[in-house]
């Protein structure tokens, strides 16, 4: 039986797993009022006592492999956001093909720069164009702030350095034809 490592950091990997809970629900393999208690949850910062290990399994195996190849006995912050960051897109592609109900473009997680905030939500400049996304489980974003968005939803501040990394990688997937991306061309992109 695969064994997998614990989370450490459970609120991080909860801010990139659960926008993809919708997709759970579904399916029917997530209840949403389980989806919206730890939504809630990791808003108000309260305590995280769900299986989510159980809950998002694809992600947790998925870091699993790549924390035990990187020497970890945890799946710590390094570990989720090389997983989530860089290593998801080619998950979504392998999970495409057994679950043809993935949409690449709203799973794959998108460096943005934040251009405006606003009661309707966060306007981002990423590599597919201006977006708007929630900043639900994060505080005081600026203008000019670099952030990872998954499917609309805003998951944390990031370095600019990692942010130039994240559209890099994605302009060589997209390049190679790696990644499906409906209409968008690498030249439709706002500048970010």
């Amino acid at each position: 039986m695969f064994k997998t490592l614990p989370i450490k950091d459970r609120e991080m990997f909860l801010k990139y797993a659960i926008p993809c809970g919708d997709v759970l629900v579904d399916r029917g393999e997530l209840k949403q009022r389980l989806l919206d208690k730890m939504k809630g949850s990791v808003i108000d910062q309260k305590e995280l006592n769900y299986d989510i290990e159980n809950t998002f399994k694809v992600a947790t195996r998925m870091c699993t492999i790549l924390g035990t190849n990187m020497g970890k006995s945890d799946i710590d912050e390094e570990v989720i956001r090389k997983y989530f960051l860089h290593e998801h897109e080619k998950a979504i592609q392998w999970r495409m093909q057994i679950k043809p109900d993935v949409i690449p473009e709203k799973c794959m997680v998108y460096p943005g720069r934040v251009v405006n905030t606003n009661s309707k939500g966060v306007t981002l400049n990423t590599p597919l164009g201006r977006v708007v996304a929630k900043d639900e489980f994060i505080d005081r974003l600026r203008t000019g702030d670099w952030v990872s968005m998954h499917y609309s939803q805003i998951a944390e501040k990031i370095p600019k350095k990692e942010a130039d990394s994240m559209v890099n990688e994605f302009k060589e997937r997209l390049e190679k034809k790696y990644i499906i991306t409906g209409n968008n061309k690498i030249g439709d992109a706002v500048e970010i």
